[in-house]
């Protein structure tokens, strides 16, 4: 949740930013060259080549040379990186409905999980046995309180008290895959259980 709050590192060309810029906070570094198997990104086959000629090893090609061609190549570089990972994320739920579309009729799962964001209309929560997140809506009205990332739900019956819900708070919620009424695809529907149900608040 911490790093959710910082900017996503972005490979860039030296020259192209300031070099105050060029801080990696995530591991305290003041600058930092990241490269790992020249088999995995681009963006290390580039560093790979680039390093090679800076110790003489091999000649650098011509392109390469070039700030502007670099910073185009990068550009590419870094939209692709976010979309491969959104598609891992997408993945996920996506494998999550497969497992629950084999259950047969039982398409149903009760669950654990934390609560990693407060609405104005639910919460964000995360399936950790599962790794996936999702929301929980509320069609009747909840009171969001900001500045304590919590939300309270008014009782629905007399005598019985208000119950909050916080960030990091447990809950429990079940899970199932809803078809989409215009597109019929499967998305996977969380609704919360404990501590209070929400079909009670429809």
């Amino acid at each position: 949740m911490a790093t959710r709050c910082m900017l996503s590192a972005e490979y860039f060309c030296s020259g192209s930013v300031g070099r105050d810029t060029f801080r990696h906070y995530g591991l305290a570094s003041e600058i930092y060259t990241h490269f790992t198997s020249p088999i995995r990104r681009y963006a290390d086959v580039l560093v790979h080549r680039q390093l090679s000629a800076a110790i003489n090893y091999s000649p650098l090609h011509p392109s390469l040379h070039s700030k502007s061609h670099v910073e185009r190549v990068l550009d590419v570089v870094n939209r692709r990186h976010r979309m491969a990972q959104m598609a891992g994320r997408a993945s996920v739920e996506f494998y999550v409905g497969l497992a629950l579309k084999a259950r047969g009729e039982k398409q149903v799962v009760t669950e654990e999980a934390f609560v990693i964001r407060a609405f104005r209309n639910g919460l964000g929560v995360f399936v950790s046995k599962l790794g996936i997140e999702g929301l929980v809506t509320f069609k009747r009205e909840i009171q969001f309180d900001a500045e304590n990332y919590s939300i309270k739900i008014p009782a629905t019956e007399a005598g019985k008290e208000d119950v909050s819900v916080a960030v990091f708070d447990k809950v429990t919620v079940q899970i199932e895959v809803e078809k989409d009424k215009n597109t019929q695809r499967g998305k996977v529907k969380m609704t919360l259980l404990k501590p209070v149900d929400a079909h009670s608040l429809s």
